[in-house]
């Protein structure tokens, strides 16, 4: 009797294959995505900060020089800011469109297993089928060989 044998295992591998690489892509994204969240987190508490450390200042006493710097670390983190929203808008474009990637992907493997299943089951039908006769037949010889030597 013959071993099962799927004739399109290449393409299923390759298919499964596919949609790995595409997972590991966009959990890579989704990293990418929370390290930028942290980093606005982070710059708005240092907004923050500087803040704080400005009053403390002007209560203790400071050169004019030294007031300066406030405005524009607050203007440099507000800059950094913008520019951070604007990679997180591409993050999450970039996620989107890999998540549509994925589906289409899934989808496709799907069609591929489906049809490595119903292959597997005519298979399965067959060899039943067959096993089922040889049974028969052996059963056949057998009553026929009881029926000669009574």
């Amino acid at each position: 009797m013959k071993r099962y044998t799927f004739r399109l295992e290449p393409v299923l591998k390759v298919r499964k294959l596919k949609e790995e690489n595409c997972r590991m892509e966009l959990g890579q994204l989704i990293s990418e995505l929370r390290k930028i969240d942290d980093q606005l987190v982070h710059d708005r508490k240092e907004i923050d900060n500087y803040f704080t450390i400005q009053e403390g200042a002007l209560k203790t006493g400071v050169r004019g020089d030294q007031i300066q710097a406030f405005p524009m670390l607050v203007s440099a983190k507000e800059k950094n800011i913008q520019l951070l929203m604007r990679d997180k808008k591409i993050q999450e474009d970039q996620i989107e469109a890999k998540k549509q990637e994925l589906a289409s992907l899934r989808g496709e493997l799907k069609v591929i297993e489906n049809l490595k299943e119903k292959d597997y089951n005519e298979y399965r039908k067959a060899t039943n089928k067959e096993i089922d006769q040889k049974v028969e037949e052996q059963t056949q010889n057998w009553l026929q060989h009881k029926e000669r030597k009574v």
